[in-house]
């Protein structure tokens, strides 16, 4: 593999993330046109949750991206780390993310995505790995529906209080040990 391959797909990569940061759920049809324009016609996508069936086309991977800013919009990203596999089309990203959640900032929001390109630079496939806990925990917070019980939610009022705690008992900010 050349460095000028795993250069091209860097730099088509954090094109990608650089239209996704622009996009709200208001953004125009055309917005999302340009952003579906960066995958192949039949392109897997899993922005949501990798247990989740992913979107198969461009107008899936939009209605996927949508969803997802109805839950949060990336603020900053910064890439930790990025290695093009063996075959020489997969990027591993791993990523440090600040998101902003209904109002709320989450960071860090850290993220890994596995990304196979074309020979065009077009994505054919990308999944993300990552943990939604935060995010559901300010949705729930919000809006008073989710997934945890009204104990946990009462000891984790907000994430700052959350994390002091943690932090004060291992003796560590994991706030930076996240994705460190």
């Amino acid at each position: 593999m050349t460095n000028s391959k795993a250069e091209f797909y860097q730099t088509r990569l954090n094109e990608l993330y650089a239209i996704i940061q622009k996009l709200s759920p208001s953004s125009s049809a055309d917005e999302f046109q340009a952003f579906a324009s960066r995958f192949t016609t039949d392109c897997t996508v899993h922005f949501k949750s990798m247990r989740l069936p992913p979107g198969n086309n461009r107008q899936e991977a939009i209605s996927e991206m949508k969803e997802v800013l109805e839950q949060y919009q990336i603020e900053d990203r910064e890439v930790l780390q990025i290695s093009l596999a063996p075959d020489g089309y997969t990027v591993f990203c791993e990523t440090k993310q600040r998101v902003n959640v209904m109002g709320e900032v989450v960071e860090p929001w850290c993220e890994t995505q596995v990304v196979t390109f074309d020979d065009e630079g077009l994505v054919k496939s990308l999944k993300t790995y990552c943990c939604w806990s935060p995010i559901v925990a300010v949705v729930q917070r919000k809006t008073g529906n989710g997934p945890y019980s009204e104990a946990y939610m009462k000891v984790h009022e907000t994430k700052t209080e959350a994390d002091d705690a943690i932090s004060k008992s291992l003796g560590v900010d994991v706030g930076k040990a996240c994705c460190a």
